[in-house]
């Protein structure tokens, strides 16, 4: 993933926008990325200062600074490095070095031989001593050793990730996204969705009057603490987008050094993709207890979205059936934010008509008792993980009988 200092972009006033490869420059890049790949499976076994040294040479016109460091970059990604032993170079010290202050104690006036020393640990953990010295300082990242690189990726793909690398670095210095979204079949949206609760971003969808939506999601820039990774996460979103028909991007940015505010406007075309959405790893482990669980209610997958008008919808993680029995519908919110809560409150408040569970992560400090007034929905509030048992009760007393 490319960093912001990677980014193409031009800035005019509190504008902000991303400049594309075109033409003979997106040629160069396609060339530069070729000799990038080419350098790297050339480097296998070397330390990364040597192998940083090497992509660092690869020719390029001054022109192309910023994409030859964005590739290198993206390359890097492709790269494993790694120490020579599973030992920690710290233990490898301690041992060379207590040996060698025990010989030092044996003979003080005599030489160390510190390839005896070597070779003495070396043959004590059945390696050579050019392995020995090669991972005594292995935890310096500059001498880990390049073990492998990713196959099967040509200069072509390296280039696409590129372009997508554009938006992703610019989404890092995000404070406010506002994507509107359209998808040519319902699925498209369920799995846009879907993936915004799978990377655990904070964002409120509404439903538009020509069918598209509205998605506006808070950036790592709005957030007081786990910015990095709060970021990443959002910049994971931007192949998802690529999987929707079409997608306008604006986004409040804190741009430059300075961090100054600017405005960045992108669209995006790609075409709505198919199968199933990922689930996050609490779902698909409540699923699968729920399904050892022996219970009458069959969960599964949901498929559906559930919409109120003019008011805002939410899109269930599960769905429970039983026979002669109404469905119920769960939508697991996490520890996302309080106010994720009272949005589901005031949908049911003003109408929601399936019944529906919510669940919500003790660390919210929210309580059951803002739902216990209402029959077709309630709020589970749960610590740790979720009970399959808490869950079953709880679907049961909203699934009333099929009248």
């Amino acid at each position: 993933m490319l960093a912001p200092e990677h980014v193409r972009a031009r800035r005019r006033g509190d504008r902000l926008r991303l400049v594309p490869l075109a033409g003979d420059e997106r040629r160069r890049a396609v060339e530069l990325a070729a000799a990038l790949l080419e350098t790297t499976a050339g480097q296998l076994g070397r330390v990364r200062d040597e192998v940083e040294l090497a992509w660092a040479e690869v020719p390029s016109e001054p022109r192309d600074k910023r994409l030859h460091e964005g590739l290198v970059k993206l390359v890097s990604d492709l790269c494993e490095f790694g120490a020579p032993l599973d030992l920690e170079p710290s233990e490898l010290r301690r041992r060379v070095f207590t040996l060698a202050s025990q010989l030092r104690a044996e003979d003080p006036s005599g030489d160390l031989d510190r390839q005896g020393v070597l070779a003495r640990v070396a043959g004590e953990l059945g390696v050579s001593g050019e392995v020995l010295e090669r991972g005594l300082y292995s935890d310096l990242k500059g001498a880990q050793r390049l073990e492998a690189m990713a196959a099967g990726v040509t200069p072509e793909a390296l280039v696409e990730r590129y372009e997508t690398g554009q938006l992703q670095g610019a989404l890092l210095r995000a404070v406010r996204v506002t994507l509107t979204v359209r998808c040519a079949h319902p699925q498209g949206y369920r799995r846009l969705f879907h993936r915004l609760k799978f990377q655990r971003l904070l964002h409120r969808i509404e439903r538009l009057p020509d069918g598209a939506h509205r998605v506006e999601v808070d950036g790592p820039f709005s957030l007081f603490e786990s910015v990095t990774k709060y970021g990443l996460q959002l910049a994971s979103l931007v192949p998802a987008l690529h999987e929707c028909d079409h997608v306008l991007v604006d986004a409040e940015l804190r741009w430059g050094k300075g961090r100054l505010p600017v405005r960045l406007e992108h669209e995006l075309r790609g075409a709505s993709a198919e199968g199933a959405p990922p689930l996050r790893d609490d779902v698909a482990s409540l699923l699968e207890r729920l399904e050892k669980s022996g219970s009458r209610w069959r969960a599964k997958i949901c498929t559906e979205v559930l919409d109120l008008p003019g008011v805002g919808l939410c899109v269930p993680d599960l769905v429970f059936e039983r026979e002669g029995r109404r469905p119920v519908y769960l939508e697991v919110l996490g520890f996302w934010s309080r106010d994720a809560v009272w949005r589901r409150v005031e949908l049911v408040e003003r109408g929601l008509a399936a019944r529906v569970l919510f669940a919500a992560s003790s660390r919210l400090r929210v309580s059951e008792a803002v739902l216990e007034d209402h029959e077709s929905s309630a709020l589970y509030v749960y610590k740790g993980t979720m009970s399959p048992r808490a869950v079953l009760e709880r679907v049961d007393a909203l699934g009333g009988a099929v009248s």
